[in-house]
């Protein structure tokens, strides 16, 4: 692979744009359009992103098993489970891995009052706890592991038959 395509292939990694990548990596502004459209039908290029891609996965540690493990927390999250058997919110430090990996937030809200003598104090917190997408994940889940494509292709089109009568209602 040449230079200037490596060069063209590394901008576009970091940028996703090809049109800029290949001003980038040395072609004309006039044409650098149609070049990076070009530049990305190649083989070779396609390749040695496949490469980068996966570069990056492996240094991370992000593994399909891991992904799916991560949506999994989502999708099967139980309420019942960030709670002690007081009804109490368990606190944050205490969480398993499967319940904080379904948390998106908690946010906490002092509440105050005033004691006997008009002293303002605390008297309560609110926790407010936002939980990520179950739906979206079953969803993304279910597509990664084909479930719907069984559903679609049990959808049968429908076959309409016409049927000309002789205008006179006789053959």
């Amino acid at each position: 692979m040449q230079d200037n395509h490596i060069r063209f292939a590394d901008k576009y990694f970091e940028t996703l744009n090809a049109t800029q990548s290949a001003i980038y990596a040395g072609f004309s502004e006039d044409t650098a359009k149609q070049q990076g459209w070009q530049l990305l039908q190649r083989e070779d290029i396609q390749e040695y992103l496949s490469e980068l891609k996966a570069n990056l996965a492996s240094k991370h540690g992000v593994t399909i098993d891991r992904l799916i493990e991560e949506y999994a927390k989502i999708a099967f999250f139980d309420i019942r489970e960030i709670y002690d058997v007081d009804g109490g919110l368990i606190h944050v430090k205490q969480l398993d891995d499967k319940s904080a990996g379904a948390i998106a937030s908690i946010k906490s809200t002092e509440e105050w009052g005033e004691d006997e003598e008009g002293r303002k104090m605390v008297i309560g917190t609110n926790k407010e706890i936002k939980i990520f997408d179950k739906i979206r994940a079953l969803q993304d889940l279910g597509k990664h592991l084909g479930l719907f494509e069984k559903d679609n292709s049990q959808k049968e089109k429908a076959i309409v038959t016409i049927f000309e009568l002789p205008s006179n209602g006789r053959k």
